[in-house]
């Protein structure tokens, strides 16, 4: 039974406890704050769709001035062919808002970021005339380029070139020619040549078929540049899937060739004068070369690189390689398994394996594209199967912190 004296004297030691305890609790909230690292450090997310029966074949993402923008093709109810859509998203990967290109169709890789104008540039077909497009947008999705590239049809990949322009590599179902092409940034034709598939050999029924289904069986269609006014394409070349050196002339300087569409070359980085880090496939089977030594300057074969399975991969896997600098540099070769996980090899300078990734645990995921940060991150995007069956486009920002927990 307490006094009257103790009665009055517990409202003040009721309130001398919470004075305590707030002035405990407030430094453990300002140490949890910063030992947190901030939230767009590293994030894996999934966009969602109120259409459940949306499919979606992702391209490329670039990171802007206050987030990212992801170009994808989607389904239309009016053509055969891949929409045109862009998702804006936030510096934390969060979803703002998307538009549709109703006047185009076919996006095709890779995207790209003007850093004098903060554009982000891509190619594209006009349904119609089935001539590539140029299209620029400003990092709120208004476009600002629309430009008509005549007389080059089919577009089938692209790149940057060391002087700001494009490299676009297309095909014309006219002369069974595949093309490649200088492109400026206004969409103007700069210079280029054409390189014929093979008398009586007519591949327009492979290229339909690869922007129909490209998720079945893709053909590993790229482009780049091994030095200024030097470039190579991966295509359709004297009857088989092949690697093309050229400087524009009428012959190419060199050739990789595959067999047929069967064996052949899925990626390739420039190293060093011949060297390349390789990504390629024999059948259904997949390999990788941090460092070869491709004929630049002659005619050899891809089946000559193999050097044996890699049972992990999954068979005609999408591929993609590129330079990873923090503070090492890396080589990372980027596919998917059979297990239907995003796989990332990292092989440093001397060519060992240095560490790997894994994107998917218990939902399938499937690659579309792999870049580098500004902040030294990791952007890998693709798709995965929500419940199994609802196809979603994912987005995963690995920070340069937990990039370096995966290197030996």
């Amino acid at each position: 039974m307490c006094t009257n004296q103790t009665y009055h004297l517990l409202p003040r030691l009721r309130s001398l406890i919470k004075k305590i305890l707030f002035l405990m609790v407030i430094p453990f909230i300002f140490s949890c704050a910063d030992d947190e690292p901030a939230l767009s450090a590293s994030f894996l997310k999934i966009y969602d769709d109120s259409n459940l029966d949306v499919s979606y074949k992702p391209i490329d993402v670039v990171e802007t001035v206050d987030g990212f923008i992801i170009l994808t093709g989607t389904e239309l109810s009016k053509s055969d062919f891949m929409g045109i859509r862009l998702l804006k998203i936030d510096e934390e990967g969060n979803y703002e808002y998307e538009r549709d290109l109703d006047d185009y169709v076919i996006p095709v890789g890779k995207m790209y970021l003007n850093e004098s104008d903060s554009n982000s540039y891509f190619f594209a077909m006009n349904p119609t005339s089935l001539e590539a497009v140029l299209i620029g947008v400003t990092p709120q999705l208004e476009v600002q380029t629309e430009a008509l590239i005549g007389g080059l049809n089919y577009p089938l990949s692209s790149a940057v070139l060391s002087n700001g322009n494009f490299l676009l590599q297309s095909y014309d179902p006219l002369t069974q020619e595949t093309e490649i092409s200088e492109i400026a940034l206004d969409g103007s034709y700069v210079g280029g040549n054409s390189y014929s598939i093979g008398p009586g050999d007519d591949v327009e029924a492979e290229i339909i078929n690869h922007y129909l289904n490209a998720t079945e069986r893709p053909l590993p269609f790229f482009c780049g540049e091994v030095s200024a006014g030097n470039y190579y394409f991966n295509g359709f070349y004297n009857y088989s899937f092949s690697l093309v050196f050229t400087d524009f002339a009428d012959s190419p300087s060199g050739v990789v060739q595959g067999q047929a569409s069967n064996a052949g070359l899925r990626a390739v980085m420039p190293l060093s004068g011949s060297d390349f880090a390789v990504a390629g496939f024999q059948f259904d089977a997949n390999f990788q070369l941090a460092s070869a030594s491709l004929s630049t300057g002659g005619i050899s074969s891809s089946v000559d690189l193999f050097p044996g399975n890699m049972a992990e991969i999954k068979p005609y896997t999408p591929a993609q390689i590129i330079n990873y600098t923090d503070s090492d540099t890396y080589s990372i070769f980027a596919c998917e398994t059979k297990g239907r996980q995003i796989l990332l090899n990292f092989y440093n300078s001397s060519g060992e394996v240095s560490g790997m990734h894994r994107i998917g645990y218990l939902n399938p995921f499937t690659f579309a594209s792999i870049k580098q940060g500004r902040d030294n991150s990791l952007l890998i995007l693709g798709t995965t199967f929500v419940a199994g069956r609802f196809e979603r486009i994912t987005l995963n920002k690995m920070a340069s912190s937990e990039i370096a927990g995966n290197l030996n």
